[in-house]
């Protein structure tokens, strides 16, 4: 009976990975239950591995925060554990930090390390973009404190003010092409206007990390780099990123090159923080410098490789059924190996990865893809649909319910009345809005409907 049950609990997982479903699926309570009375004790890296699947497969993005915090993956010991206690008493969300640590511990190792597949060679430099709403959860704190300490070790932190040949520049006439692009605002970073034509497929070329590199047609005349390992940590809202940017950007591979780290809000709240002591950031610094002493080629222990090619069989069968997800689903055991090789790192200044380390990497990019759906839903909607979305996320925000002129006043600089009124019927009918008429003459207002309860 044990066996058959271990059975069932691999096909659950299986499919879990192989679709997606909706959040009031009747499955995800069957998997639920199915989980709750097994009746083997599951493992810490087990539970994390089926929280992960149940909250991608079902596009959770609301669960208990004792289930899902993401503070429960951070290692508990090395550099990302000492980057987390220096940070327990900042604002922004423990997955902000977590990923600004990675950026900058990314472009710290520049081109130090490797893992090698065969045809081409996976370096640890990471594209992060911090997604959330305008002053919930403290971005720029967040990417500061990553900044500064990349500086104090010697990292060229290349900010937001900069052309495609000011980029080039910066990392040109050197050995290695190598750094950490700051852009506080992505869209802006990216821009639309002329000057900036050509920035989309640079980044693009510079996180593949080439040995060589040469364009003539990014920029006037011909541009050569050598050893590239460029890092980004990046910044927008929601509504920024999909109105404001250019439409290159939406293709060519460059989205699935990006680790998109979604926020709503953020659970900490410090009227008065205060620095932590500067013991602590000496530590942090010290142990940076000595991971940056790691060179070499990265391997998987026996273990971790039946592990890895394990999961890559099913991951590579399986596929995606969401055109939207295809390109980060490709990407994604790089991903997955570069995450290892920065926490193995970062915990033992060592270059065999474990599977634990593969599990970990795993359970943290399960965690950050469970809310995801609403950046690729958004990024491929149609400027209708981005406006449908708008509304939606402004009820959202008010509590559920918001009365019509105070809703139509917000959305007057991207709509006229009319269109504003189109969109408000096609909701209603859609049975996401419920529109309450007055009786006395008063003005109405629309109630969001929860997707648990849509028709």
């Amino acid at each position: 009976m044990d066996q058959i049950l271990e059975k069932q609990l691999d096909l659950y997982k299986t499919l879990l990975k192989q679709k997606r479903f909706s959040p009031d699926s009747p499955f995800r309570k069957e998997v639920e239950d199915f989980v709750e009375r097994f009746p083997r004790q599951l493992s810490e890296a087990e539970q994390r591995e089926i929280r992960g699947l149940i909250s991608a497969a079902f596009s959770l993005s609301q669960v208990p925060a004792e289930k899902e915090s993401f503070d429960v993956l951070i290692p508990k010991s090395g550099w990302f554990r000492s980057y987390y206690e220096y940070t327990l008493l900042s604002e922004p969300p423990t997955v902000f930090h977590f990923a600004c640590a990675l950026a900058c511990l990314g472009a710290a190792l520049k081109r130090n390390i490797f893992f090698h597949k065969g045809y081409y060679k996976v370096y640890p430099n990471v594209a992060i973009v911090l997604i959330a709403p305008t002053g919930k959860c403290r971005k720029t704190s967040a990417t500061s404190i990553a900044l500064s300490l990349a500086r104090a070790v010697g990292v060229n932190v290349l900010s937001e003010k900069i052309t495609p040949e000011a980029l080039i520049n910066a990392l040109g006439g050197q050995e290695a092409a190598t750094g950490l692009v700051y852009a506080p605002e992505l869209a802006v970073f990216l821009g639309r206007q002329k000057y900036l034509e050509g920035m989309v497929p640079l980044l693009t070329a510079l996180f593949d990390s080439y040995d060589e590199w040469t364009s003539s047609t990014v920029i006037r005349g011909e541009a050569h780099l050598r050893n590239i390992a460029v890092s980004m940590l990046a910044a927008s809202t929601l509504e920024w990123f999909t109105e404001a940017l250019p439409k290159e950007a939406f293709s060519g591979g460059f989205m699935a090159r990006l680790l998109f780290i979604v926020q709503e809000a953020t659970p900490r709240e410090y009227a008065l923080p205060q620095r932590p002591p500067g013991h602590l950031w000496e530590r942090l610094r010290e142990e940076l410098q000595e991971a940056m002493d790691v060179k070499g080629e990265a391997t998987l222990e026996v273990p971790a490789r039946e592990w890895y090619e394990s999961w890559y069989s099913v991951h590579h069968k399986m596929g995606t059924t969401d055109e939207k997800f295809a390109g980060y689903h490709e990407r994604k055991p790089d991903h997955l190996l570069r995450l290892a090789m920065l926490l193995r790192v970062a915990a033992a200044r060592s270059l065999i990865i474990t599977t634990s380390d593969l599990e970990l990497a795993l359970a943290m990019l399960d965690w950050i893809e469970a809310r995801l759906p609403k950046v690729f839903e958004t990024v491929a909607a149609t400027s209708t649909g981005v406006a449908h979305q708008r509304i939606l996320r402004m009820l959202e925000e008010a509590g559920g319910q918001i009365n019509h002129s105070t809703l139509l006043r917000r959305n007057q600089h991207i709509m006229n009345a009319r269109e504003f009124n189109i969109a408000m019927y096609t909701l209603i009918e859609s049975g996401c809005v419920i529109e309450h008429k007055s009786r006395q003459g008063t003005e109405h207002s629309y109630e969001l409907v929860r997707p648990s309860n849509r028709r």
